[in-house]
């Protein structure tokens, strides 16, 4: 039966040029990522090829190995491979929105906006909202204006109340490890639907949480929606060069 395991070895190379040529990989593997799916390619080939016209392999079929068709079947209930934006509540990485925040009222100062501090692109998303959530000083950053660009969880488990999330999937290595990172924000609830996307302007705020920590959020000052956008970003050194130079820009201090 090593004829069975030659068979796999073609279905799946078929799959992974399938899937490179509409243009989905993405949807599986951060860019980083995908050179090695690619190099495994032609060894799968080659596997398939000494599988089936080597008489000199001898190999016994065992029903365990039906699972090596697992990944196929649960390709085909993956469809394109791409989360939906109503898991995100499922996948929040930003622990510190488990925390009930104070409320504070917003203040009526007047910023400008023509400069902004963090103008938070795919590219630098996943090391600014590192940045911004795990800063050692986060009072250091307080007053800073930033914009953000993603879709919105609201009312749900880890969010505080009267709060909510604007985000994107991060993904590192695989969409299997996705995680939903977002900037904490406040703004009129009313006024922004779940799962819908938008463009956030603001200012960087201090509070404290139920342990006194201090605690960064967005008060928000701007707010429209927009398309959808690519729900995926990756870290920055799948970005440019690959040396992340895309965040020099920024200057971050911590």
């Amino acid at each position: 039966m090593k004829k069975f395991l030659g068979i796999v070895c073609f279905i799946y190379s078929f799959i992974i040029v399938l899937i490179k040529l509409q243009g989905n990989l993405n949807n599986f593997l951060a860019p980083s990522m995908q050179k090695y799916i690619l190099i495994s390619l032609p060894i799968l080939i080659i596997m398939g090829l000494v599988l089936l016209l080597n008489n000199n392999i001898h190999y016994d079929f065992k029903f365990t190995d039906l699972v090596l068709l697992l990944p196929l079947i649960m390709l085909v209930f993956a469809k394109d491979g791409r989360l939906t934006t109503s898991i995100a509540s499922n996948k929040i990485s930003n622990t510190k929105t488990n925390d009930v925040i104070n409320e504070e009222k917003s203040d009526d100062t007047q910023y400008d906006f023509t400069n902004i501090d963090f103008d938070v692109k795919d590219e630098s998303y996943i090391t600014l909202e590192e940045y911004i959530t795990y800063h050692y000083n986060p009072e250091k950053l307080v007053g800073k204006t930033i914009r953000v660009r993603g879709f919105v969880i609201k009312e749900t488990d880890g969010i505080p109340k009267n709060y909510f999330m604007i985000g994107k999937y991060e993904v590192t290595c695989c969409a299997a490890d996705a995680v939903f990172g977002g900037f904490l924000a406040k703004y009129d609830l009313n006024k922004i639907n779940s799962n819908d996307w938008y463009e956030v302007t603001g200012v960087l705020k201090l509070t404290k949480n139920i342990y006194n920590e201090d605690s960064l959020y967005i008060d928000v000052k701007e707010l429209k929606e927009i398309d959808e956008e690519d729900i995926y970003v990756y870290p920055c050194h799948n970005y440019g060069d690959g040396n992340c130079s895309v965040m020099d820009e920024y200057e971050l201090v911590y």
